[in-house]
């Protein structure tokens, strides 16, 4: 039996998805408990952080009471016209207070 002609005809097709440019990782460790533990938030100040980190924060507590949040404006607005002056200070400041974990809000 002969196939129609239509399937035997080939095309080219273009595939949407770009190639993977980063390898995956393995993540960091998660921290099991965060009684005594310090959070730094950080902002890009672009979306509703002012009203979503006070309620993170919030439940955050309710789940560890111990735990410490350094807030965002400690840290600048790492978006923006001293963005990379912010960024590139961000590991000392981090470092500075004491940080065990970070919450990253970028959001647009």
């Amino acid at each position: 039996m002969n196939k129609p002609e239509e399937l035997d005809q080939r095309h080219e097709v273009l595939w949407p998805l770009s190639r993977r440019a980063v390898e995956d990782r393995p993540l960091a460790p998660r921290l099991p408990d965060l009684n005594g533990k310090t959070v730094c938030e950080l902002w890009d100040v672009i979306f509703r952080g002012e009203t979503i980190y006070p309620l993170v924060r919030e439940y955050i507590r309710a789940r560890f009471p111990r735990v410490k949040f350094v807030e965002y404006s400690e840290f600048g607005n790492f978006y923006g016209p001293h963005g990379d002056r912010i960024t590139e200070e961000l590991p000392t400041k981090l470092r500075a207070h004491g940080a065990d974990a970070a919450i990253v809000g970028i959001g647009a």
